[in-house]
């Protein structure tokens, strides 16, 4: 055992670790594949883990704050078409002094072990921590999710969907394809994907940052005072109230960009880059023009009040910037 593992044996394959787990299933349908749930409750010393890091290249992640802060529980469905196959997938379970916790699955082959995708069969994971551990979670084809946590996720897929809700702390994503949900987040946001639409809800920390290069990005109730929205060929939609001195940078290339206020706008100054005109519900005082940019402003600030800067940039579509409609609150 390395020295670097805690005394107490908590490093140990789950294969091991199980044995109430139970017995595989063999489905009456032809063909459906042979299953083994396995689970762990290990017990932790509260407050003695700071970073939990699990890597599954064969299934999906689901990651949860649990009520218990002296423990983690660990459940792992596994799915192969025969008996062989499936008695050859392994998860590790390793603890480390420096406070760090991790969890793997691989795959016995050519007697030793990898930790890489297979076709025809997976082990998919559900993790409860305490919330207070920090998560970096990170899957292949998987969905990967996290929800309930208080110091924050870092969160991978190549092919799966990303899903957060209810943390704190702030969130990194970083995806290939697959879409992602982030919602209800108190803290700062940098989400990152390739393919695949942005969902964005209650966001609360002092920044966010979101791209994607095709997919739209719909954003709703963000109160962080930097945001910055970038598409190369989906839609952009920023609703909800825009905030007295905060800063606002939306750019897609071939979609349009729409800011939905959901109460009458602070003042601000807009600079925009679109394919037309720019529609706005708002009467604007042109201020000139910077090259292909447009400059202009709304309110005035003679009451204190700091104005929010809107850069829009659309090259190939609009720039809308209107109250609701009823499909915009559907």
């Amino acid at each position: 055992m390395s020295s670097r593992r805690l005394a107490t044996g908590l490093a140990a394959s789950l294969l091991a670790l199980a044995p109430a787990a139970r017995a595989q299933n063999k489905s009456a349908d032809a063909g459906a594949p042979l299953t083994d749930h396995r689970e762990i409750l290990v017990p932790v010393p509260a407050g003695s883990v700071e970073v939990l890091r699990i890597d599954n290249p064969m299934g999906r992640v689901d990651v949860r704050g649990s009520s218990k802060i002296d423990a983690i529980h660990v459940v792992a469905d596994k799915r192969a078409a025969t008996p062989e196959a499936l008695g050859r997938l392994r998860v590790h379970y390793a603890a480390f002094q420096n406070g760090e916790v991790q969890i793997d699955t691989r795959v016995e082959l050519q007697g030793g072990e990898r930790s890489v995708p297979l076709s025809g069969s997976g082990i998919d994971l559900v993790v409860e921590v305490p919330p207070d551990v920090a998560i970096e979670a990170k899957t292949f084809g998987g969905d990967v999710t996290a929800t309930g946590l208080h110091a924050g996720a870092r969160l991978e897929t190549t092919g799966g969907r990303i899903g957060v809700s209810d943390v704190s702390g702030g969130v990194v994503t970083r995806q290939l394809r697959g879409g992602q949900h982030v919602a209800g987040v108190e803290g700062d946001v940098d989400l990152d994907g390739v393919e695949g639409d942005l969902d964005l809800q209650r966001l609360a920390g002092g920044r966010v940052d979101a791209r994607v290069v095709d997919g739209s990005i719909r954003a709703e109730d963000v109160r962080s005072t930097w945001v910055r929205l970038r598409t190369t060929t989906g839609q952009i939609v920023l609703l909800g109230v825009i905030r007295p001195g905060a800063r606002y940078d939306l750019r897609s290339y071939a979609g349009d960009v729409r800011v939905v206020a959901m109460a009458a706008p602070p003042p601000f100054e807009l600079r925009a880059r679109s394919a037309a005109a720019v529609e706005s519900a708002y009467a604007l005082r042109a201020a000139g023009h910077q090259g292909d940019w447009t400059r202009a402003f709304w309110g005035n600030t003679g009451n204190g009040t700091r104005a929010a800067l809107l850069e829009v940039s659309a090259v190939l579509g609009r720039v809308v910037i209107q109250p609701p409609t009823t499909a915009d609150l559907h």
